[in-house]
């Protein structure tokens, strides 16, 4: 077998070869099978399998935040440029065949003649002598089967019936090859020059030129891959962030945006300015307070969507100080203040502070004793007190301003007369039965004190501690009848005790015991205010038998007059204490 290129061939050569091929003269083929060979095919093969791959690779990671490979490294890159290098190498190489046989001057096939099997299949022929024949026979449906050591050709024939002719012709032409002269092989070979040419006849051989693509068609190849590589690793990583952000925004979640932050680029300013945050606040939103708002803003300083947060925030204010406005109490609205002393809603909280004082007032009204329009007109400058001043924080919480219970001891005009005739009653008892020792100031206090509990305790009920605060406050200085200046709410308890003129003497136990006079008058002024409320009342306390009776076991010379004493002072604070509750209470 030898390999010959038809481009290579004498001008005279490849005008014979051509004849012979068309058959228009001899020699003519004794059998012969048109086609090319495979080649092509195999190239598009190439390309194709090329383009799964990069297919493949292209959807690997495609869209999905919870991958590595959501958007491909730089390095993936080399690999899609390999694999559209081969792709256009396929294809190209593909059709660089297509071309060149497209321009041969005859038609690609197998031709059989007596002097050799020319497989022109390609511009390059591969002749096989016949003589290197070893094997012709019928082949399957009326085929001639010729093989030629490793190679074997299958021909068809026009009439399938006349295979068996067809394998003699060749048998019979190969026998007789040994002994034809020169001049009988150049009349069956057709690669033969001829003996005469005509010398008007072109001398130039065919020749093919081959465009620029086909000659460098791996170079173009391998540049269109790197070209396209480049582009379709673009466009991929686009595509796939973009699918990242719509997964996203489909699900509209907290972890879906950072997801996407987690392996996205092209929209980490939206995501991370407008949509992360909008999702996070809508969370902080759900949960419906103010605190979760401003943990929100803490944790994103900066967004996009600055207005959205500023209206959470405000509904969020809103919302919480109704919660603290449905609690009823000051004190509940002074802690939402303190918790949030920039809530902006300035005239809604000073709106609901102002119905918890008017409030107040309704609350007395309801309580006030029958003919209290007195009263109530100092509790309505009590509350306007309070509203004005506001109340202050303590350890036990908010207070309101204090309204002090001051007393003011005044002196007694009788009881030294009491003790002179007390002296000479036959049943005085020695020092012990002097009554002025027992209403000195010490044993003034603990009537003083219960009978301020009580009042602040009653005035309590009605008016919270954050509103008015009821307090004792320090002693009233002199005997003044004028209210004292005073920078709070203050009631003034004036009392002045005197002998009754009375006296009971027992002989046992033995004692002599006066009757007291408590002489009381109030004064309730409130800061500013020149008008003050003041009453009187008088209690008058006798000493009975029984009362003596009932302490007579006290142990010791005085013990039974200081109790005894003790019990009438008690009685004379507490007659005090209902009349003047009963004017400011239907139920004091």
């Amino acid at each position: 077998m030898k390999e010959v290129d038809f481009y290579g061939l004498p001008r005279p050569v490849q005008d014979r070869l051509l004849e012979a091929l068309s058959g228009r003269f001899e020699p003519r083929p004794i059998l012969h099978r048109l086609g090319t060979k495979s080649q092509a095919i195999r190239w598009i093969g190439v390309a194709a399998a090329a383009t799964v791959a990069v297919a493949l690779v292209a959807l690997v990671g495609l869209g999905n935040s919870g991958s590595a490979l959501a958007l491909h490294p730089l390095p993936v890159l080399a690999l899609y440029a390999a694999l559209l290098s081969a792709v256009a190498v396929g294809l190209l190489s593909a059709l660089e065949i297509k071309s060149r046989l497209g321009d041969l001057p005859f038609k690609p096939g197998v031709y059989l003649f007596g002097a050799e099997l020319l497989d022109a299949r390609d511009s390059r022929f591969r002749v096989h002598p016949l003589d290197s024949l070893t094997k012709v026979a019928k082949g399957p449906a009326g085929m001639v089967t010729l093989v030629f050591g490793s190679e074997e050709f299958q021909l068809s024939l026009a009439d399938p019936a006349r295979a068996q002719e067809a394998v003699d012709l060749v048998e019979a032409a190969r026998a007789r090859l040994p002994s034809l002269d020169a001049k009988a092989r150049f009349e069956i070979d057709p690669l033969q020059p001829p003996a005469v040419v005509s010398p008007l006849a072109p001398t130039a051989p065919l020749a093919r030129s081959a465009p620029i693509w086909e000659s460098q068609r791996w170079l173009v190849g391998i540049a269109l891959g790197c070209a396209l590589g480049g582009a379709l690793f673009w466009l991929r990583n686009t595509s796939s962030d973009n699918r990242m952000l719509a997964a996203a925004q489909a699900k509209n979640d907290v972890a879906s945006y950072r997801g996407y932050l987690a392996r996205g680029k092209r929209h980490r300013d939206i995501v991370s300015e407008v949509l992360l945050p909008r999702a996070v606040l809508r969370v902080a939103v759900e949960q419906g307070t103010v605190a979760a708002i401003d943990d929100f803003i803490r944790e994103y300083p900066k967004t996009g969507i600055q207005p959205e947060v500023d209206a959470a925030k405000k509904n969020a204010m809103v919302a919480e100080l109704e919660r603290a406005k449905a609690k009823g109490t000051l004190a509940a609205l002074l802690d939402f203040a303190e918790q949030h002393p920039d809530h902006g809603l300035n005239d809604a909280f000073a709106e609901a502070r102002r119905a918890l004082f008017a409030r107040a007032k309704a609350r007395y009204r309801k309580e006030m004793a029958d003919g209290g329009e007195d009263h109530a007109e100092l509790v309505d400058k009590l509350i306007a007190f309070a509203e004005k001043t506001g109340a202050t924080k303590t350890a036990e919480g908010h207070r309101g301003p204090s309204v002090e219970i001051r007393f003011q001891r005044q002196a007694s005009k009788t009881l030294g007369r009491a003790d002179a005739a007390i002296r000479k009653n036959p049943m005085f008892n020695g020092a012990a039965s002097y009554p002025a020792q027992y209403f000195e100031p010490k044993r003034l206090e603990p009537s003083e004190t219960e009978l301020a509990k009580a009042l602040a305790e009653r005035f309590g009920k009605v008016f919270e501690p954050e509103i008015l605060s009821f307090v004792v406050g320090p002693p009233v200085e002199g005997e003044s009848e004028e209210a004292p200046e005073v920078k709070v709410p203050t009631l003034v308890i004036s009392h002045r005790l005197e002998w009754s003129g009375g006296a009971v003497a027992r002989d046992k136990p033995r004692g002599v015991f006066i009757g007291l006079l408590l002489f009381f008058r109030t004064t309730f002024v409130v800061p500013g205010d020149s008008a003050p409320l003041k009453s009187k009342f008088t209690a008058g306390e006798n000493v009975s038998h029984e009362l003596i009776a009932k302490h007579a076991d006290q142990p010791s010379a005085g013990a039974l007059e200081a109790a005894v004493y003790a019990s009438m002072l008690k009685s004379a604070f507490d007659q005090f204490r209902g009349r003047y509750l009963a004017k400011w209470f239907k139920n004091p």
